[in-house]
């Protein structure tokens, strides 16, 4: 009565609408008009609830403790909710219902999820929710932790569907459940990307990330909108990308976004999700909220070293805001290294890399090692990645101060440093043998990056992932070096020979090699044993040059096996070295020397597919007796021989071209193929041509050959090079022409970015 006396005093005193009235009623009077206009639905006379920020208005993350009888499991995940002026509740919660598995060791199966909307009452701290994961309802009590950070309770079920034969759910009560607070996401991010993927260039590394979080808003819905951006450093396969996916408990799923604007990848997974990437978490503790996931990230971008298969997978850890709860232990300074190219067998360069104690607090790191791992293309396979297949000897090696002897475990005091210098001296320049597949490299790819790791394992980790990899590259490059990589025939008819292509070796070295002299019998199979090469090769065992037509390991006997390019009617080869100006060749620094190749097709040689050879270089190898006039690696198979199969179509100059080297961002002056239908083929006739495509975004072609080509007659290509990188990037194409009933003829096409 009091009170009411006060206010009546007070609207006497008025001179207006509002007029004199003191601050406090004209306030509570407008509060109350915007409640009443908020809580008007638009385009209807029906009034709901005003919505405000109570206690327990916010994402929650749910967990609910499986019945007694085991008959199923789960129950609410995350999902949000919204506190009314009213005392009521409204939201909605992702759920996820599975029956357990027929065994202790079998996964549950899924038998029913969704979205389960929520409403419920709220008096004081305490709270009634009712779910409806439809057809089975879950009816929640529960009780605020005086933090307002937790809601525990116990709740009851109704019965569910029945899925194959089995009840989804049952009626049960009685049983706990709580529910925890999930801090908004929006802020800054530090934290990293911890690669597991196999391929060297990524395994065990850790990629530091920056980058912001913006949290949607709270609409009641089952989850709120995440989106955000992250920076990369040394990351191979992006630099930088967007995020956009969502939130619900504590559960993310954010799908990355690269520069182009095209999926690059994910973070995080549904609950249940067998394939990567793995499903991430919020953590919420005194230290921060982070976002942590094992396998919580995965990348699919062509930069990947592994390609779209996936790129790249591995453990996420990002902080949100100031917490420093993904600073990782140790810190690796540089977090790699990359050294110049040098001759092989040259001494050895070094560099030093800084293990540092980056732990937060004032606790040493106990029992960390340190070892050096040398990479093979391939299980079994003997490379220059490892020990050479000509000296035994590895490319990389390693001392360090860390531990009082190699290989023994040691110590840092918090912020303490030590030191490990890395030295590189090239053993090999490429894979003892060419290939396109996994054992080897074709020459084109050659000199081939010589690859090593420097492992840490650590006691401890910001994730699940103990062992830190830091990548250690070299390129080695052989003294006697080819002009060009590939020499490319068109087709010819046996009986006929191609016009010679000619290329030079070069000593780029700084001593005189001795070329091996030409043998008789042109070339052999050395006796060393069956279609073997013998190695290191330091005797007059075979030819200087010599084409071989295949080339695979012997496990058994860790050594080449390969066959002489040789007819067995008629004894001479298909690719013939028309002019041997190399050797028995005494090749001085900066000298070189010409070879002419022919591509004459013998009658008992397969054609199709078409030849894909080798030539192979021997040079005085050097050993611990041999140490003048000789090379550790002479490239060994600088060279491989393409040409088409059978066809009327006859190119000239050749069915390659090859641009050398150029600026990178301009273009060439054009290079031609002339196609001639020739009438004297033993397929001799008309050509219809069906479509000629172009692969290699680097090169540009226009031609005249469409339509059908008449025996006698030609047409030709044009073609031009824009080299997309400098720095010595080697690019290739081809030119795929297509004609007839599915027959096709091929031109390769080669460059080098500057």
């Amino acid at each position: 009565m009091r009170r009411f006396t006060k206010l009546r005093e007070a609207s006497s005193k008025r001179s207006g609408p509002l007029g004199t009235w003191p601050i406090a009623v004209a306030f509570t009077f407008a509060i109350a008009a915007l409640i009443v206009l908020s809580s008007c639905s638009s385009g209807s006379n029906t009034l709901s609830p005003a919505q405000t920020d109570g206690q327990f208005t916010g994402n929650w993350q749910f967990t609910m403790s499986a019945p007694a009888d085991s008959s199923f499991l789960g129950g609410l995940q995350g999902g949000f909710l919204l506190q009314n002026i009213d005392g009521t509740l409204t939201g909605s919660v992702v759920y996820s219902i599975s029956l357990p598995g027929a065994s202790s060791t079998a996964a549950p199966t899924l038998c029913n999820s969704g979205s389960a909307p929520v409403t419920g009452t709220v008096s004081g701290q305490t709270i009634t929710l009712t779910a409806v994961a439809s057809p089975q309802t879950f009816t929640l009590n529960g009780t605020m932790s005086a933090d307002g950070t937790t809601i525990m309770g116990t709740y009851s079920s109704t019965e569910g569907s029945i899925t194959s034969g089995v009840r989804c759910g049952t009626p049960q009560s009685g049983l706990q459940w709580t529910a925890v607070s999930v801090p908004s996401l929006t802020g800054t991010v530090q934290g990293f990307f911890h690669s597991v993927q196999d391929d060297p260039a990524l395994q065990n590394q850790v990629f530091p990330v920056t980058g912001t979080f913006t949290q949607g808003q709270n609409i009641g819905a089952s989850s709120a909108t995440l989106t955000g951006t992250l920076t990369f450093t040394n990351y191979p396969c992006m630099s930088g990308a967007s995020v956009n996916g969502q939130i619900s408990g504590s559960s993310v799923i954010l799908q990355i976004i690269g520069s182009n604007g095209l999926s690059a990848g994910q973070i995080g997974a549904y609950a249940g999700t067998t394939s990567l990437p793995s499903p991430v978490s919020v953590l919420s503790s005194a230290a921060g909220l982070t976002l942590q996931g094992t396998n919580g990230y995965g990348v699919s971008t062509s930069s990947c070293p592994a390609g779209n298969n996936p790129g790249d997978v591995g453990d996420i850890c990002l902080g949100i805001g100031n917490t420093t709860s993904c600073t990782q232990p140790i810190l690796i300074s540089p977090a790699s290294l990359s050294f110049p190219a040098q001759q092989v067998g040259t001494a050895a360069t070094t560099q030093i890399i800084t293990l540092t104690n980056n732990n937060l607090t004032t606790t040493p790191l106990s029992g960390m090692t340190l070892s050096l791992a040398t990479i093979n293309p391939a299980p079994g396979i003997e490379s220059p990645f490892g020990p050479s297949d000509f000296t035994e000897l590895p490319s990389f090696s390693e001392q360090d101060n860390c531990a009082s002897s190699p290989g023994k475990s040691f110590s840092l005091a918090p912020q303490q440093s030590c030191y490990i210098t890395i030295a590189f001296s090239p053993q090999q320049s490429c894979p003892w043998m060419p290939s396109t597949a996994l054992q080897g490299e074709p020459p084109s790819a050659c000199p081939y990056p010589l690859l090593a790791s420097l492992i840490l394992k650590s006691p401890v980790s910001a994730d699940n992932n103990t062992t830190f990899a830091t990548p250690l590259s070299g390129i080695g490059y052989s003294a006697v070096f080819p002009s060009v990589p590939e020499l490319d025939f068109g087709a010819e008819a046996v009986g006929e020979a191609s016009e010679a292509q000619t290329f030079s070796f070069t000593n780029q070295g700084f001593a005189p090699v001795q070329i091996l002299p030409a043998l008789s019998t042109g070339c052999l199979n050395p006796a060393k044993g069956l279609l073997t090469l013998p190695r290191p090769l330091s005797t007059g065992e075979v030819s200087g040059l010599q084409v071989v037509s295949s080339i695979t390991p012997d496990a058994a006997e860790q050594t080449i096996q390969y066959s002489c390019d040789s007819d067995l009617t008629s004894q001479k080869p298909n690719f013939q070295i028309s002019a041997d100006g190399c050797s028995g060749t005494l090749l001085t620094p900066t000298a070189s020397c010409s070879v002419s190749i022919t591509f004459a097709p013998q009658p008992s040689t397969p054609l199709s597919p078409a030849l894909d050879y080798f030539l192979e270089l021997n040079t005085l190898q050097c050993t611990s007796s041999v140490t003048t006039d000789c090379e550790l690696d002479s490239g060994r198979f600088p060279l491989e021989l393409k040409a088409n199969v059978p066809s009327p179509l006859r190119m000239t100059p050749a069915a390659g071209l090859d641009f050398g080297t150029f600026p990178a961002g301009t273009t060439s002056a054009p290079l031609t193929v002339n196609v001639y239908n020739d009438p004297k083929a033993p397929d001799a006739g008309p050509v219809s041509f069906t479509g000629n495509l172009l692969q290699g975004t680097a090169f540009a072609e226009t031609d005249n050959c469409s339509g059908t080509l008449q025996p006698g007659q030609t047409c030709t290509f044009n073609v031009t090079f824009t080299p997309l990188k400098g720095g010595g990037v080697f690019t290739s194409g081809t030119i795929t022409i297509s004609y007839t009933v599915g027959q096709t003829q091929t031109i390769y096409l080669r460059g080098t970015g500057e």
